[in-house]
């Protein structure tokens, strides 16, 4: 009980404190101009938040009659819009944060529908740039973004488009472009071309103290995993072996290829010295050193390096995707089309107006001004964000990604917790981290590819004896 009233006095006062907050910080009165309210997910001092302050200055700049409220709520903005929500008062007119949150307000019937604006809105030209009478607010995402941001009804609320990108985050293998360069080493394409690579890096520079991987435990370790699964079997394929109606996991040659190209990559001396202890961030500190040349990660490592100030002289930052497998002992079994090899996993980061916004005319006209080339230019520059737009520039560290990601057919979602949170949680959570952790035979809980395949096959059909997903809390495993 007493646990109960501690909860309850907490919420009170987040909820009192936004409040407070909203009467000391109300909207400020400027003289013949119409405010707009962003709500945004990035802190001050970040750069993402460097970024839209510039835009907003161009923005005003252009449009005299506007001034653009910014609020920085950081990663905590759904927290700080509820109480709005709840009261109606000082309700932003637009709200900016991840694509997953902002479909919880399209799931409570808070955000307006955005079909109509992008299908009759014109199309943002940048300053100088011809205007395309032709073309629609619609052209300017990338096709295959803009269709994932789209809402499928399945509750009360109306399918259709609720959300606008603003941003993507996707995972690479960085790399130390430096080494590369130094070794006359080749992008891998393929996964023996990498290990190949590692190799050469282990033989040649390990006098150096310098090791082909770096990593903090089993931080972002998935990442190897979801990419690899996704790029050889699809993820529709995979998904059906999570669900019980596709291949096995112990059968099909694979998932035993993807598990086996996992354990190749801890070849002795491939990963940085005792990155089975290093906690997060220590390895990328040490790789934005020098210490190591590639690590896995989501594109948001770029802007985590800024505030390292690496010295150019011993590191500058590439990226590459996860390469394609090229060795699968198929058996008895008939050879099969792999997944896309062009498919790219994306998070995606969105801009939502609300169903009450207060200015909704102002509104519409600042996120067609964010959905220019020029303005995804800054959020690229400056924030190091991939951009959801056809046409804009990328980072200067992406930019060999720049055209697979541009003209990607398949786009990839970010995980097992997307479409089996239950699964992912209890059963595939724990056992993998055991699988990748174990480095050697000789550490503890080592588990062999067959082991651990198995393993996820009897978990995974536990899993659904015990009503799978609609289980109440999905524990059930052998």
């Amino acid at each position: 009980m007493r646990l109960y009233t501690v909860l309850w006095v907490v919420v009170a006062a987040v909820f009192c404190l936004t409040l407070v907050l909203d009467v000391t910080q109300q909207k400020a009165e400027h003289k013949d101009r119409s405010t707009i309210a962003f709500a945004s997910m990035w802190a001050p001092g970040e750069p993402m938040m460097k970024s839209y302050k510039e835009l907003f200055r161009r923005f005003e700049q252009e449009h005299p009659e506007y001034k653009v409220e910014p609020r920085w709520d950081g990663r905590w903005v759904l927290a700080s819009l509820r109480p709005r929500l709840l009261t109606g008062t000082n309700i932003p007119d637009i709200v900016n944060t991840d694509r997953d949150a902002l479909i919880v307000l399209v799931k409570a019937g808070y955000l307006d529908a955005l079909g109509d604006v992008v299908d009759r809105g014109a199309y943002p030209h940048d300053r100088g740039e011809p205007a395309a009478p032709d073309r629609r607010l619609r052209d300017a995402f990338l096709p295959k973004i803009l269709e994932r941001c789209h809402y499928e009804a399945g509750d009360a609320h109306q399918a259709g488009l609720y959300v606008l990108p603003a941003g993507v985050w996707s995972g690479f293998i960085f790399f130390n472009r430096l080494h590369y360069e130094q070794l006359g080493l080749q992008i891998p394409t393929t996964w023996s071309q990498f290990l190949a690579n590692c190799r050469v890096i282990k033989e040649k520079l390990k006098d150096r103290g310098i090791a082909p991987l770096a990593a903090d435990k089993d931080s972002y370790s998935e990442f190897w995993s979801q990419f690899l699964l996704n790029r050889t079997l699809g993820e529709e394929v995979v998904q059906r072996s999570v669900e019980g109606t596709g291949p096995r996991f112990d059968t099909d040659p694979r998932y035993r290829a993807v598990f086996q190209a996992i354990r190749d990559s801890h070849q002795d001396g491939f990963f940085m010295h005792s990155w089975r202890s290093s906690k997060w961030p220590d390895a990328q500190r040490a790789w934005t050193q020098g210490k190591a040349t590639h690590m896995i990660s989501g594109s948001y490592l770029i802007r985590e390096t800024l505030a390292y100030e690496p010295d150019p002289a011993v590191f500058r930052l590439g990226a590459f995707p996860v390469p394609m497998l090229d060795a699968i002992d198929w058996g008895d079994m008939e050879p099969v089309p792999l997944g896309d090899p062009t498919g790219v996993t994306a998070t995606i980061a969105g801009h939502a107006l609300l169903q009450d916004a207060p200015n909704r005319v102002g509104a519409i006209e600042l996120l067609a001004f964010l959905a220019r080339k020029e303005s995804a230019a800054v959020l690229s520059s400056v924030g190091k964000e991939i951009p959801p737009i056809a046409g804009a520039p990328f980072p200067t560290e992406l930019v060999e990604i720049q055209d697979m990601f541009q003209t990607a057919q398949t786009v990839y979602r970010t995980g097992f917790h997307v479409y089996a949170p239950w699964w992912n949680k209890y059963q595939w959570k724990d056992l993998y981290r055991a699988f990748f952790m174990g480095e050697k035979p000789e550490h503890a809980g080592y588990l062999t590819v067959d082991d651990f395949l198995r393993q996820l096959q009897e978990r995974t059909d536990a899993y659904h004896e015990g009503s799978g997903e609609l289980a109440s809390d999905g524990r059930l495993s052998p």
